[in-house]
């Protein structure tokens, strides 16, 4: 994974997989305490108690055979975390959800940057037409907040819906004025 918003990216589709209806993602820069911490959380189908010990290993999946044999998600990032001077923690109850939160030092030197957030959390929310997800996408700087969230994003965009010419553009240029609100 090249940037952070990769690994996220990478990560919400276990949510997907899971059968999540509701997904709420922060991503959290605070500089003056030198931390940089990313939270998915999801009400999908959890993972399993005799599961929940092996899920960071690469060569683990619960997925059925003839699909993909490893699951590199988890254990990439956990890597990703690891080399940043943080940690992965993942919280699940089955049948109710997860919750995966990453830790890493904001000025580490191995830490990737941290991608294109708006085209990430504009790619997810407009995707929500197929999959009928509702999603909470938030970035804190320190101290500073903006959430987003698809019904009501809408709505402010005076949009029908996300498939309409130009949905996509619109969502965009919004998170990209909430970008520049909160680094400055």
């Amino acid at each position: 994974m090249r940037t952070l918003s990769d690994h996220i990216f990478d990560l919400i589709q276990n949510s997907i997989n899971a059968g999540a209806q509701n997904i709420h993602v922060v991503v959290e820069e605070d500089i003056p305490n030198n931390l940089f911490k990313i939270c998915i959380k999801d009400d999908g189908h959890g993972i399993k108690p005799e599961h929940l010990s092996r899920v960071k290993d690469t060569f683990f999946t619960t997925r059925p055979r003839g699909k993909r044999h490893v699951g590199l998600g988890l254990a990439l990032m956990d890597a990703t975390c690891q080399r940043s001077g943080g940690n992965l923690a993942i919280d699940s109850e089955y049948r109710r959800g997860t919750t995966i939160t990453a830790t890493m030092k904001h000025d580490h030197t191995d830490r990737p940057p941290i991608g294109d957030i708006p085209d990430m959390f504009a790619s997810l929310m407009s995707s929500t037409v197929e999959n009928k997800i509702l999603w909470t996408l938030e970035h804190i700087y320190n101290g500073k907040r903006y959430t987003l969230k698809n019904r009501a994003t809408k709505d402010d965009l005076n949009l029908f819906s996300y498939t309409e010419p130009g949905a996509r553009e619109k969502l965009y240029e919004l998170i990209i004025r909430k970008e520049e609100e909160i680094h400055h």
